[in-house]
């Protein structure tokens, strides 16, 4: 018998080392990356199925009305409307076609859940010469419109338009008056409006 050489039993029992041994460690390092792999596509997965969720509420369950802008004048007077007592005051000079308009107004408006009406100061003064209609508007969301307010009248209180109050929360917002000008023999729109930065408080 060769002493030099290992017999097969000796062979069995030499653990395999070197280059031939089996690299446990890559195999523990591809199964990380596996499962790394399969976490991004599950994160993705989800991302991708709120974004489907978010746009069919969008396009089927979101309120989506929208207050449109009369192109006539209303035929209706605002229901609290009340006269300022200024009838005496001369009308302002204006040129053939033309219109001219004076406002008061405060800048402080404070809207009543519980109520769904506001409170505010808005008139349209005896000597100007067209109706209006006032919009106050939160977030490019018209939430009041007017009726028809003729000169020499003013109110301190408006309604809010239907829904309104269920877009609001408690809190202060920014917002805007605008001022619709309307001829009163044609009942025709002007071209132009005016807006007025306000600050409001929404209150339960």
């Amino acid at each position: 018998m060769d002493k030099g050489k290992p017999t097969p039993a000796e062979k069995a029992r030499t653990p395999n080392t070197g280059e031939n041994a089996p690299a446990a460690g890559s195999a523990g390092k591809k199964d990380k990356k596996d499962r790394r792999k399969l976490l991004i596509i599950l994160l993705l997965l989800l991302i991708t199925l709120i974004a489907v969720g978010i746009t069919i509420w969008a396009v089927f369950f979101r309120d989506t009305k929208t207050t449109l802008t009369p192109d006539y004048a209303p035929q209706e007077t605002e229901e609290y409307a009340e006269p300022i007592g200024d009838d005496d005051d001369e009308k302002l000079e204006v040129s053939e076609g033309g219109g001219a308009v004076s406002l008061s107004y405060s800048t402080e408006v404070t809207i009543d859940l519980s109520e769904e009406t506001a409170s505010l100061y808005f008139a349209n003064p005896s000597k100007s010469t067209q109706d209006m209609v006032l919009q106050l508007v939160i977030q490019d969301t018209v939430v009041i419109q007017s009726g028809l307010l003729t000169p020499g009248n003013q109110v301190s209180t408006l309604s809010l338009l239907d829904g309104a109050a269920d877009i609001l929360e408690e809190g202060g917002y920014d917002g805007e008056f605008i001022v619709l000008y309307y001829d009163p023999d044609s009942g025709e729109k002007a071209v132009v409006n005016t807006e007025i930065p306000v600050t409001i408080t929404v209150t339960g």
